[in-house]
């Protein structure tokens, strides 16, 4: 009987496999895939943030825009205030420091025969909270999350229009108006009366015969970004 394993004289030995173990990492590829990991997370977190904010940003330059909708909708219709039916609405945005962030909604009660002006002032007729007199002030909106109303302008005749650049822009601000040569503004007004839709853009400077061809407001982000809201006084509200 011929042994087992045993072919044409020669015994087969038994090949023996043994399983290498799978190297691991080593300390310095450990610590530069943590590195690397680590500046990819910050990367991507700014990216986030610089675009939520600039979402957030767009969002609240629609939501004055939508505002001063609102504010024409109550003017161009008969929209009661204090018993009273023949009033106009606006927006009144003004310089306090305090009121960067806050803009009122208000009702010039005299109607046509009304001044076009918000006869109160920040932390007098109105704050951050709302209103603190019911004289005109109708509501109070409050800009959240760092952003702010950066300025607020009246555009004189011979503006370049809201995407000319700088030098060909005629603008009278609360800060930086254009060209630096006119003067700042401490209020700005935008009324709408019925039965048209036109708007009545007035400033502090208005009594001094000051006339405006539109309104705009620029709203700035905390990273520095920049939306402007622009009522013409024709009526017609756009969003840069």
């Amino acid at each position: 009987m011929q042994n087992k394993g045993k072919i044409k004289g020669f015994f087969l030995k038994a090949k023996s496999y043994k399983l290498k173990a799978n190297r691991g990492f080593a300390l310095v590829e450990l610590l530069i895939a943590v590195v690397l990991f680590g500046i990819i997370s910050t990367f991507v977190i700014l990216a986030y943030n610089r675009v939520s904010g600039q979402l957030f940003l767009s969002t609240l330059a629609y939501e004055l825009a939508l505002s001063f909708r609102q504010a024409q909708s109550y003017g161009v219709s008969v929209h009661q205030f204090q018993g009273d039916f023949d009033v106009g609405y606006g927006l009144h945005f003004d310089s306090n420091s305090q009121a960067k962030t806050t803009y009122a909604m208000f009702a010039d009660e005299d109607g046509i025969e009304g001044d076009g002006l918000f006869n109160g002032g920040f932390g007098s007729s109105y704050d951050a909270s709302g209103c603190l007199t019911m004289a005109e002030c109708v509501s109070v909106f409050k800009l959240e999350k760092g952003n702010t109303i950066y300025k607020f302008c009246g555009v004189l005749q011979g503006d370049g229009g809201r995407d000319a650049l700088p030098a060909d822009k005629k603008e009278e601000c609360s800060v930086d108006s254009l060209p630096s040569s006119n003067q700042n503004i401490t209020s700005l007004d935008v009324t709408f009366l019925r039965p048209n839709p036109d708007a009545s853009i007035k400033t502090n400077r208005s009594a001094g015969g000051v006339l405006y061809q539109s309104a705009r407001v620029y709203v700035a982000s905390p990273t520095g970004e920049k939306r402007v809201v622009e009522v013409r006084s024709t009526g017609q509200i756009s969003i840069k």
